[in-house]
């Protein structure tokens, strides 16, 4: 056999052993990069130093690149050394080309990072292992008390998948960054176009115990504390990575989205509030409903506040966003009930009080237009006149 085809050989029997090396070390290497991973979050340059090594180390599987590299060496050098003019260009526009930077699934390892926001929780979780222990958090409120802006790049490591090609294994992401978005959420669902948050009808048909329509408006305000962003993240997960969930470039995505609270309170969150709402309404008549309206409102915050607290959101406030509005003949009828009850009474007084001022006033002479006296006898209003004339303050009629 030529000494070509025996390193021809020898080459192919080295590749196939680091090969076998490569995939004892992966589990290892996977771990090793996710640990390290965590401590990015860390408030220390020396941590982060440390996991920067330990990923490109560790996630790189530098042991076995180095092992091969030098057997190749060796079994070739002979051959390097004598075409190294040839070589030599060739190699450095190997080095040149530009390859695609798909760091969650590619056959190179590039460098993917993610810069995490001030109104940002972030959490790193291992893909395998004791995720549970070693898994990482970033949040702000330690930077908050020390009346700091918490903000930092976090990069992703990665490591050789064992088994995931034939002759040269993928890269992929040894943990997950999820990002939870905190960012405060605040409502007002109203009827009306010209005012609310939304041009939509938002308010909320409710029915008394009658089956009277009550229409409700509501204000509301929430937010998710650091301390409860897992809480949340755990409720309402995360935005599933859009493609075929076997896709490699699905699977091996490297940073999901959690649920915002502004999708969760447009859907889970008003619908609670509705339900609340409509249930003290429902639960009374048409009338406590009105006399009632601020105890509803108490109870509705106190459930709403409890539910959402178990999800991991905060109530900040919740109130009426309006009046409670009821369809037109039922708030007509009210009007005109509140007119007999309230008004009717002291109709007769009123009027009383109206005709003496104006008799008070009038100066002894009857109008020229008795349209609304011409009934009454020429003598009657003979008398009425002279009486007028008698009365302290009146005033003499004209000669």
């Amino acid at each position: 056999m030529s000494p070509i085809a025996w390193r021809a050989l020898a080459s192919f029997v080295a590749i196939l052993f680091v090969g076998w090396l490569n995939a004892l070390i992966s589990p290892a290497a996977t771990i090793l990069s996710a640990d390290a991973a965590g401590q990015q979050f860390a408030n220390s340059t020396q941590a982060y130093i440390q996991a920067s090594y330990i990923m490109r180390f560790a996630g790189g599987l530098a042991v076995p690149a180095v092992v091969l590299l030098a057997i190749l060496l060796a079994i070739w050098w002979s051959d390097l050394i004598r075409l190294r003019n040839r070589l030599f260009p060739a190699v450095a526009l190997l080095l040149l080309l530009p390859a695609a930077a798909q760091a969650y699934y590619d056959k190179n390892d590039f460098t993917e990072a993610y810069f995490i926001l001030p109104n940002e929780s972030a959490f790193f979780i291992p893909d395998v292992a004791n995720n549970k222990d070693t898994q990482a958090k970033f949040g702000s409120m330690e930077y908050l008390e020390a009346n700091k802006v918490a903000a930092k790049r976090f990069t992703i490591p990665h490591a050789k998948f064992a088994g995931s090609s034939l002759w040269s294994d993928f890269y992929v992401p040894t943990g997950r960054l999820i990002i939870v978005d905190r960012t405060p959420y605040n409502r007002e669902w109203t009827a009306p176009t010209s005012r609310g948050t939304s041009a939509r009808n938002e308010s909320f048909p409710c029915q008394s115990s009658e089956g009277i329509n009550v229409t409700a408006e509501v204000a509301i305000a929430t937010s998710v504390s650091e301390e409860n962003a897992a809480r949340f993240l755990y409720f309402f997960g995360v935005r599933p990575p859009q493609g075929n969930r076997s896709d490699p470039q699905v699977i091996f995505t490297s940073v999901y989205a959690g649920r915002n609270l502004a999708e969760v309170m447009d859907s889970v969150g008003r619908g609670k509030v509705q339900a609340l709402v409509c249930h003290e309404i429902g639960a009374r008549t048409f009338d406590n409903v009105n006399h009632d309206i601020n105890a509803i409102m108490d109870t509705v915050e106190k459930n709403a506040a409890a539910f959402l607290q178990s999800k991991g959101i905060t109530l900040d406030y919740i109130g009426w966003a309006g009046t409670l509005s009821f369809d037109k003949d039922v708030q007509q009828a009210v009007n005109d009930r509140y007119t007999a009850e309230k008004i009717a009474p002291v109709l007769v007084t009123l009027q009383t009080k109206a005709m003496l001022d104006a008799m008070a006033k009038w100066n002894g002479v009857l109008p020229s237009n008795l349209s609304g006296l011409w009934l009454l006898p020429g003598d009657l209003l003979n008398g009425l006149s002279a009486w007028l004339k008698s009365v302290p303050g009146s005033k003499p009629s004209s000669p």
